[in-house]
This record gives structure tokens, C-alpha cells and sequence, in this order.
């Protein structure tokens, strides 16, 4: 008898050792997963930064919400599916494939320079100032044309026959008058180097008759006065609404919020709609965290954002500028 229970202690530490082994092994294994939490929260209004122009400092906030990815293994997945607060997410989903973490953080960091020019134009064109054009950039030659091989993409056009072009409509007022097939002398900034050309024009795909060079074109633009968001390191587009409704409220006397806590997300289009997001659940959570009565969200996500784990923040869908604004507007003041 005595013999046979010496084994016990015997099987069970090695039971033991095999589920620490398999503990040690399945907590450094990652799964392809982020456990997405409600990160940071900051008044928009604070890093709205402007020269040469009044302002008005809001009193009322305009909180833009952050989300916090965190990589996971298997236990801590685990632990996340039953935190309400927390969604697992696909790394997929916003990982390109092969791409690495300093190319990720490079790509939403542009994602975010872009969000926020938008919101300087979208913002001022609402107030009634005209975005300056500064330059125009050829975005593709068309195939087959003259152009092509002396011409090239990211080329910036900075005259045509003598005539400075800063803007698509001083081009059009250089090609005026000119026919298809006539040569014209063309200065273009190639990569920071300084090109001298010669390109035959062609027949207008659009307009028989009329003349262009064969190539599509962009113009690039910058605010009438100094007007900038200092974001520091945040990355991404979805502050796009609120950066837009923080410059507003800068820029007009009076409290756009009523002087209440306003929390939102949602991208800005150049034509004031605001777009989908990711984690809307874990901005709700944020937003009521850090004490907004609202949070604005976009429309398409309404529904998703209703499933979140909240209590008493309202919830208020909106597709564009416009709404958010009307909403606003309607609030008393606190």
C-alpha cells in the first residue's frame, strides 16, 4: 500500500509541470488579435491652433475620443470576451499584410495630416473663407499622348508659355486660345529639381476643339490664414468631425456647444459628410467616461454604437456637417 501511494505526488507534479508548460506556451502565443479598450480623451478646442484672426475660446468642450489596440494571447482573450468594454478585433482588419508596426504607425499618422486638412477646408468654406490654391500637380498622363515620357506624375506645374500657374484656373487661362497640336514650353518642379519642357497638345477628351495637355491634374491648397491642429502623435481620420466643429467654434463668437460637454467621432468628407469609424463601441465608453451628456457618431454606425456598454449618454447619429451643427444648435445652455 505504502508503495503504490508513493506514485500519487509523483503523477500530479508531473500533471502540474505539463499544465504550467502548456500556461508558459500559450500566454506567449499570439493570436492575430488587439483587444480594443477606450483610450485618451481631449478637448479638440485645445489644439486648435490659428494667427492672424480673432478667435473665440469656447467654454463648452468638443472631446475627441482615442482607442487603445493592444495585442493579445490566449488568456488574455479570454479575459476579454467578458469585459463588455472591450471588442477583439482582427488584427487583419486594419493591419495591411506583411506590413510592420513603424510602416502602420507611419501610414495613420498621414491618415490623420490628411483627416486634418480636411477639416481646416471643410471647416472654413462653412464660415465663408476661400481655401488658396498654391499649386497644381499632375496626378497621371494619359496613355498615348504626347505627354507621355516627357511629363511625369507628382510633377508640380509652374509655367506654361511664360505664365505662372499656381492655380488650375490660371491653366485654364494659359491654354486659352491655343489649338491642338500646338507646342507649348512648359517649367515643371520635378522631386525639388527644376525641369524645362516642351509638350504638344492634344484634342480636349470633353470638349472637341479645345485643347489640353493629356495629362489629369490636382490643386493643391492652403487657408487664407495661418490655421493649424497639433494633434501631437494621434493617428487616423476619425477626429475628422470634431477638429472640423472645434475650428468653428474658435472661430465664432458665442459657445457652439452651450457650454456643455460634447463628446463625437467620425470622419469628415470634403463635402461635410462624416464617415464610418472603427471601435465606435469603445468611443461610447470613453465619451461617457470622461462626463459628455452626447456623443455624435455616424449615422451608419448608430445602431452599433447602441450596443455599447453605457448608461446615460445620448446617443445622436448624424451624416454630415450640417446635422452635427443643427443638433448643436438646438441644445440649451447648461
Amino acid at each position: 500500500m505504502e508503495g503504490k501511494g508513493s506514485k500519487k505526488p509523483t503523477r500530479l507534479t508531473s500533471v502540474l509541470l505539463g499544465i504550467g508548460f502548456l500556461s508558459v506556451v500559450l500566454w506567449n502565443i499570439e493570436i492575430g488579435y488587439q483587444a480594443r479598450s477606450a483610450g485618451p480623451v481631449s478637448d479638440a478646442s485645445d489644439i486648435i491652433v490659428t494667427e492672424g484672426v480673432e478667435t473665440y475660446p469656447p467654454k463648452g468642450e468638443l472631446l475627441m475620443l482615442t482607442v487603445i489596440g493592444q495585442d493579445v494571447n490566449v488568456f488574455e482573450a479570454v479575459i476579454a470576451v467578458f469585459d463588455p468594454t472591450i471588442d477583439l478585433v482582427e488584427k487583419s482588419a486594419f493591419r495591411r499584410p506583411g506590413e510592420t508596426d513603424e510602416q502602420y504607425r507611419n501610414r495613420v499618422l498621414e491618415q490623420m495630416d490628411d483627416s486634418n486638412f480636411r477639416s481646416v477646408a471643410v471647416a472654413l468654406e462653412y464660415l465663408g473663407y476661400e481655401m488658396v490654391p498654391t499649386e497644381v500637380v499632375v496626378n497621371e498622363v494619359l496613355d498615348g499622348v504626347p505627354a507621355e515620357g516627357v511629363i511625369e506624375r507628382g510633377d508640380t506645374i509652374l509655367s506654361l508659355n511664360g505664365s505662372e500657374i499656381s492655380s488650375v484656373e490660371q491653366l485654364r487661362n494659359a491654354l486659352e486660345g491655343l489649338e491642338p497640336g500646338a507646342v507649348v514650353s512648359m517649367t515643371v518642379d520635378r522631386q525639388g529639381s527644376i525641369v524645362d519642357l516642351e509638350v504638344e497638345l492634344i484634342e480636349h477628351t470633353e470638349r472637341p476643339g479645345d485643347p489640353m495637355i493629356g495629362v489629369t491634374i490636382g490643386e493643391l491648397t492652403e487657408p487664407p490664414f495661418p490655421v493649424s491642429i497639433e494633434a501631437g502623435d494621434i493617428g487616423g481620420p476619425s477626429a475628422g468631425l470634431m477638429h472640423t466643429l472645434a475650428i468653428i467654434d474658435t472661430l465664432t463668437e458665442g459657445e457652439l456647444t452651450a457650454g456643455r460637454v460634447i463628446a463625437g467621432t467620425g470622419t469628415i468628407a470634403i463635402d461635410g459628410t462624416v464617415g464610418i469609424i472603427g471601435s465606435i463601441r469603445q468611443k461610447v465608453v470613453g465619451a461617457e467616461a470622461a462626463g459628455a451628456e452626447f456623443i455624435l457618431v455616424p449615422a451608419a454606425q448608430y445602431e452599433l454604437a447602441l450596443t455599447a456598454e453605457f448608461e446615460t449618454i445620448e446617443i445622436v447619429p448624424v451624416s454630415t456637417l450640417d446635422e452635427a451643427i443643427e443638433f448643436l444648435e438646438s441644445l440649451s445652455h447648461a
